[in-house]
């Protein structure tokens, strides 16, 4: 009997081989699911370089941090770690890491809203435990924000791990490039971005996969795409695959932006592995976060990967549907996240 089944499974093989269909995964194939998602700081703060009095400033400012308190990141929280639960990557990228700050003109500020112990509260009660290995800070603007309080921002990136996935080599850096804006009456806003990275050991194989995410500067292509560099250059002297994950602010077109840099670097884009050029819009919604319908309409988010090492089998959209909106009517973000399936070579 077991040498009639044998020689049954025998021939299904040779039948699939001659048929030209995929033979299933061999045992003790690995992949590393990884995610990238920027989480939206809250609101837009772009109108802050464009005050034109002192007064205006502290006005915008104010607005800013109302609409901070009204997109609701504890509920926005909530929606991501649904989304993260049915997709369980090991690894998570993400942008836009706000810790906002408020208190008193002169005296101290308290912490309104962190965002990374927000999201990781919510992901433990959702059933999933990750870590943040490697952490980015960009900087700390503070400004008055009425009469009597002002707020602080942070920005940050933050590669997560699940618990149990052994990392090393977990590091975060800041780009020498940075943007440089003064208001018509002499405040000076710098903007810094940054980059950080871990090696993650993938189960059943010898080697490890370096994981890093980055946030490039919109909005002044000069600055951006000397950041791109920059970080193509450092990742070069990884000993492992690299698979770089972020939000690039660059469309597919941009033969001379990041998106040039790293897919004629020796990279592959992973939606486009798996899906072809069209669709996989991440980019963006409304400043509130209650438009509909929705708005993502450019593709700027990426996972990178270098094909002689890696293969992409898998890539999805997350947060891009109206049932993932929150009870209140939000996105998770202005921009959807994508999730990645990679398997060594």
């Amino acid at each position: 009997m077991a040498r009639r089944w044998a020689s049954l499974l025998v021939a299904v093989g040779l039948v699939a081989a001659t048929l030209g269909l995929a033979a299933p995964a061999q045992a003790g194939t690995r992949q590393l699911k990884v995610a990238t998602y920027n989480i939206y700081l809250g609101a837009d703060l772009a109108p802050l370089a464009l005050a034109q009095t002192p007064q205006e400033l502290v006005e915008r400012a104010g607005v800013a941090y109302d609409q901070v308190v009204a997109t609701d990141f504890p509920s926005r929280a909530r929606a991501i770690s649904r989304l993260v639960r049915n997709e369980r990557p090991e690894v998570i990228g993400l942008q836009e890491v706000a810790l906002w700050k408020k208190g008193p003109l002169t005296g101290p500020l308290h912490t309104t809203y962190d965002f990374l112990d927000i999201l990781l509260r919510e992901l433990r009660r959702a059933g999933l435990h990750y870590r943040a290995a490697a952490v980015d800070d960009t900087g700390t603007t503070t400004l008055p924000i009425s009469a009597t309080e002002r707020a602080s921002f942070t920005n940050r990136d933050a590669v997560l791990v699940q618990d149990g996935l052994p990392v090393t080599n977990a590091q975060s850096h800041l780009y020498a490039a940075k943007l440089v804006v003064t208001t018509p009456f002499g405040v000076t806003f710098t903007t810094a971005r940054g980059w950080s990275a871990v090696d993650v050991a993938v189960k059943g194989k010898p080697t490890r996969v370096r994981v890093a995410t980055t946030h490039l500067q919109p909005g002044v292509p000069a600055i951006r795409n000397a950041q791109g560099q920059e970080l193509y250059a450092a990742l070069a002297q990884s000993p492992y695959p690299v698979a770089a994950l972020g939000d690039f602010n660059t469309l597919p077109v941009e033969t001379t932006g990041p998106y040039g840099t790293f897919t004629n670097g020796g990279y592959d884009d992973a939606w486009r592995t798996v899906h072809g050029p069209v669709g996989g819009f991440t980019a963006v919604q409304d400043p509130d976060l209650r438009n509909l319908p929705s708005k993502l309409s450019a593709r700027i988010d990426y996972v990178f990967y270098q094909p002689t090492h890696l293969s992409a089998v898998s890539a999805r959209l997350i947060g891009d549907k109206v049932r993932d909106r929150t009870p209140n009517g939000l996105w998770p973000s202005d921009h959807a996240g994508l999730v990645v399936g990679l398997r060594l070579r």
